[in-house]
């Protein structure tokens, strides 16, 4: 029997590619996103490869709903194994100095990036324990490096490493892996012309793509680090 993996905030980039890694691993595939055109495209996408591919509309900061739509993936797959949360918030508002930044986004950063993923673990728990499955958890660097205009983002992701830390040894003894995945950079879109459109990065962005890792390199670590279950916190940087 096929195992089964649920990717919340799957966009064209890192949850294309980790969808498409583990769909072509034999995994079924579920995913999660706030708009029906991103889903309708990486379904359609991912089904030309072969790959059997559920998907349901909702917002990650709505707990209620996001957990409906994780219910409702979980009876069409037939189960759960690997849950992987991968939702940044919206980061191409965010790059500004802490002073500015408006309490309502400041808190929809702590919704989406903590909140929401703890409640939402709490749901596909009890599937997992009894799968021995995982969590996977996408983040970046500014969780610990205060880089100057991502104190709103980095903030979030400081909290969400802090909360991941301590499902970390929280789940060890109910066989749960759990994998905390911190990005050196905004990894590049395999597709050109989405890479082109986005707009997660701030203003003035200057990085050689010889820099830069690729959404392909991070589902390649991630399936890797998944599959071993021996490494919590998990750097992926340029080689």
């Amino acid at each position: 029997m096929s195992k089964k993996i649920i990717i919340v905030g799957a966009g064209p980039g890192v949850g294309y590619e980790v969808a498409k890694k583990y769909g072509h691993e034999g995994y079924q595939v579920g995913l999660i996103n706030i708009s029906e055109a991103v889903l309708i495209d990486l379904k359609g996408e991912l089904e030309k490869a072969g790959i059997t591919v559920y998907s349901q509309i909702a917002d990650a900061s709505d707990t209620e709903k996001l957990n409906q739509a994780i219910t409702h993936l979980v009876e069409q797959l037939g189960g759960l194994d690997v849950y992987f949360y991968n939702v940044p918030g919206p980061l191409g508002k965010s790059y500004m100095q802490m002073i500015d930044a408006p309490e309502s986004l400041f808190s929809l950063f702590l919704q989406l990036r903590v909140t929401s993923v703890l409640v939402s673990i709490q749901h596909v728990l009890p599937t997992l324990e009894k799968n021995h499955g995982s969590i996977l958890i996408s983040s970046g660097q500014s969780d610990r490096i205060a880089y100057p205009y991502t104190g709103i983002m980095g903030t979030a992701q400081a909290a969400l490493k802090m909360m991941m830390t301590h499902l970390n040894q929280e789940l060890k003894d109910k066989k749960v892996y759990v994998g905390y995945f911190p990005l050196d950079n905004p990894p590049i879109i395999s597709d050109e012309k989405k890479e082109a459109k986005r707009q997660d990065l701030p203003g003035g962005f200057e990085l050689s793509k010889d820099m830069r890792i690729t959404a392909k390199d991070v589902a390649e670590e991630m399936f890797k680090q998944e599959t071993l279950k021996e490494n919590f916190d998990i750097r992926i940087k340029k080689n």
